[in-house]
């Protein structure tokens, strides 16, 4: 999933479906950054609907990819103006 522009120390997402392994086990996001190689393993802790994923590098993100599992859908939540 692409990224909306500007910069973001922090990207608040919401979990919602009926995810029992997120629950349990918790989640996987990879973060993609402009120039890595490889994307970020970032861990989101277990049951909980909403994750603030923390974003290390000083540049900002190009895409995320989130869990792929049936009946979750995840979004980026904006942050009011």
């Amino acid at each position: 999933m692409p990224l909306p522009h500007g910069h973001r120390d922090w990207l608040p997402l919401v979990f919602d479906g009926h995810d029992q392994a997120r629950a349990v086990d918790g989640a996987e996001v990879l973060v993609h950054y402009p120039d890595a190689v490889e994307p970020e393993w970032i861990h989101c802790p277990p049951g909980l609907g909403r994750a603030r994923v923390p974003l290390i590098r000083p540049e900002n993100p190009i895409a995320i990819r989130l869990p792929d599992r049936p009946g979750v859908w995840v979004h980026i939540e904006e942050a009011a103006a």
